[in-house]
């Protein structure tokens, strides 16, 4: 089973300049510090990637699945 994480990120870009961002990961529950997966500046709205995790995690989400997630979640 994996926990999803959102982390808060501030970032930087030279046509915008400094904005806030959400990415998210995924631990393994039961098993190492580090996370197993981490994709950056996934959105700017943090309530929008927070439930996009928790989803994640209630479902069982496979992490090598969470790239494909996050691109249906954008686009």
């Amino acid at each position: 089973m994996y926990l999803y994480f959102l982390k808060r990120q501030k970032l930087s870009h030279p046509d915008i300049g400094d904005y806030l961002s959400y990415g998210i990961g995924a631990y393994k529950l039961f098993g190492g510090t580090k996370p197993l997966v981490f994709i950056p500046d996934v959105s700017t709205d943090g309530k929008a990637v927070f439930q996009l995790a928790l989803r994640c995690t209630v479902h069982g989400l496979d992490p090598k699945q969470l790239l494909d997630v996050v691109e249906d979640f954008i686009g």
